[in-house]
């Protein structure tokens, strides 16, 4: 039933793609060829109410246009607003490189496949292909996050690039189909490779550590 729905909206989509083009341009070439036919044919009996309606059915014409184009241009916006949108990227905290996806959007995704160009792999062992993105995702709701620890930030950039290109296809509920290729650098990444993470855990060693250099001074 669903792949005779989504055939059904395409051939109405484009129904009325049809319908908006012979309105637009054909509607108002049959008036104005109609009224100077009429013109020519009963050019001594036209009054001037005839040509008053002429003119009213031309301005109506262009403000049925204007406000199709207004409510057209709203739910396209209303779509924008509410369709879902895929973000991938990398992370670096706490000296470990991550990969992640999230989306952002307020509707879900439906069957997403991801590809990463060239491959990662991941602690130098796994793909990243093969494994976390090898079959699609088929439901992917708002504010969704999938994440996967690549390597340490410093191990990542002895070997691997620091450019990829995500090769990114979903569907929204509506099954209209998104394909996008986003280029990520990494280079900026690289620089916190030399950036060293401490914690709360990693303050309270120190200060011990440097409590008993003082205690043995003293002694």
């Amino acid at each position: 039933m669903l792949p005779d729905v989504k055939v059904f909206c395409l051939n109405l989509k484009k129904l009325l793609l049809l319908m908006k083009k012979f309105f637009r341009y054909m509607f108002p070439l049959i008036v104005v060829l109609t009224f100077i036919f009429l013109v020519l044919i009963n050019k001594n009996n036209l009054k001037p109410t005839d040509y008053l309606s002429f003119i009213m059915i031309l301005l109506t014409y262009f403000y049925v246009l204007f406000t199709w184009e207004m409510l057209e241009k709203l739910n396209t916006e209303s779509y924008l607003e509410k369709r879902p949108y895929l973000i991938p990227d990398f992370e670096s905290e706490n000296s470990f490189l991550s990969f992640y996806i999230k989306n952002i959007g307020k509707t879900p995704a439906k069957n997403v496949v991801i590809k990463i160009i060239p491959d990662i792999k991941m602690f130098e062992r796994t793909s990243i292909n093969e494994t976390i993105f090898k079959n699609q995702i088929q439901f992917f709701p708002p504010d969704k996050k999938v994440e996967t620890l690549i390597n340490s930030t410093s191990e990542f950039f002895k070997k691997e690039l620091t450019e990829y290109e995500l090769e990114i296809k979903y569907e929204d509920t509506f099954g209209e189909i998104f394909k996008e290729k986003i280029v990520l650098n990494l280079e900026h990444h690289k620089s916190q490779s030399y950036i060293v993470t401490k914690n709360i855990s990693d303050v309270v060693k120190s200060l011990n550590e440097i409590k008993m250099i003082l205690e043995k001074k003293k002694n």
